[in-house]
């Protein structure tokens, strides 16, 4: 990661051709840099892609972007789309000892039972989740079925592609729609939370390519 701040501030390298204006485009490598924003872990920091992973939903493929700061940190980031308006979801994940900490087990229960509309008031908000999390959420989207794919799917070989996870996803979702708890249960058993928040495409203060094509 040293050699990423080094490119920033002490580059010696030649700028290369690629030019990119969408956040679809970035590629492993790439940088972008935010808006001041609610959430600390995001406002005015830069981020270098480390690596893009696909979530598949029947014909269909959505690129999640792995970003990481100078520290190390860990934020994910998926262009969605509604009513043909694009936005940006930025998400975190819960580690597995703290899930059923934000979640009560009997919200859990009834998140995985089969229907949506299940309505959620969370009893308390996480360390380091300050500004991600809303009060009260409703489920939303129910038993969705899809694919992980860890890759880029737009840069793999048909046989990588083959090499996919199989989960059934929950969405809850507050009434601002600025807030979301997305819950994946995987053909294994596990089980992974993520927080995610949703903020304009304009949030973007600046974008730029990595020092060599990926």
């Amino acid at each position: 990661m040293a050699g990423f701040f080094e490119r920033l501030f002490g580059n010696n390298e030649p700028v290369r051709p690629r030019r990119f204006n969408h956040p679809r485009d970035l590629r492993a490598g790439d940088i972008i840099k935010m808006n001041f924003l609610k959430q600390s872990e995001l406002s005015g920091k830069t981020f270098e892609v480390s690596q893009i992973n696909t979530y598949i939903y029947g014909n269909l493929c959505y690129p999640e972007l792995v970003l990481k700061d100078r520290d190390n940190s860990i934020i994910f980031l998926m262009v969605e789309e509604e009513d043909g308006e694009e936005y940006l979801a930025f998400s975190k994940k819960v580690a597995k000892a703290d899930i059923r900490t934000l979640l009560l087990q009997t919200q859990l229960d009834a998140i995985l039972e089969q229907g949506a509309g299940t309505k959620v008031i969370l009893e308390q908000i996480l360390p380091g989740f300050e500004g991600w999390l809303a009060k009260k959420y409703t489920e939303t989207d129910d038993h969705v079925k899809g694919m992980f794919l860890k890759g880029d799917a737009r840069y793999l070989s048909d046989e990588e592609v083959k090499r996919t996870e199989p989960f059934s996803s929950h969405t809850l979702v507050d009434k601002s729609d600025k807030y979301a708890l997305e819950v994946e249960v995987y053909e294994t058993g596990e089980l992974e939370l993520s927080v995610t928040v949703y903020h304009d495409i304009d949030e973007i203060n600046e974008m730029w390519p990595g020092p060599t094509d990926t």
